[in-house]
């Protein structure tokens, strides 16, 4: 039963990464400015990669301590931690998608966070750390979604 718990898990990640991906891209479209073309050109690669990796445990090609381990050195920031849930529309303007993507990366990385704490991580510690590092690399998403959102809308001028 495990074994099938942690593929199911595994597919669900993948899902989760294939539609952060698909934010990234689509905002990527609409933005102008080039700063923020940048970020989320890099955050878009990011949750492919991790997609990309997450696939290649499930097929057997990549092992799960492949990942590497959390080094627990990322700051949370805690911006959007108290904000109000935004919702996305397709004429949202830029601080709008940025608390959208930061509040998204919040709940993947709480998502992460449970997985790799919780009792799953029993039966397979090495999920559990996969899981971590998932978490850790959500959580410097998050950050630097709002380290962007303050120095653009927080900004004292």
């Amino acid at each position: 039963m495990p074994e099938s718990l942690l593929k199911k898990l595994l597919e669900n990640s993948v899902k989760i990464e294939e539609q952060s991906y698909v934010l990234y891209a689509k905002a990527y479209e609409k933005v102008t400015l080039q700063s923020a073309k940048v970020l989320l050109r890099e955050l878009a690669q990011a949750e492919l990669g991790h997609k990309e990796r997450l696939l290649a445990i499930m097929q057997g090609k990549a092992d799960i301590s492949q990942l590497g381990s959390p080094t627990g050195r990322v700051e949370d920031l805690k911006i959007v931690d108290f904000k109000e849930k935004t919702a996305l529309s397709e004429d949202a303007d830029y601080p709008t998608l940025l608390l959208f993507a930061a509040q998204r990366e919040k709940d993947t990385y709480e998502h992460y966070r449970s997985l790799a704490a919780g009792p799953f991580a029993h039966y397979f510690p090495s999920a559990g750390q996969l899981f971590s590092k998932l978490a850790e690399e959500e959580l410097i998403h998050k950050n630097r979604l709002e380290r962007e959102y303050d120095q653009c809308v927080l900004k004292e001028d």
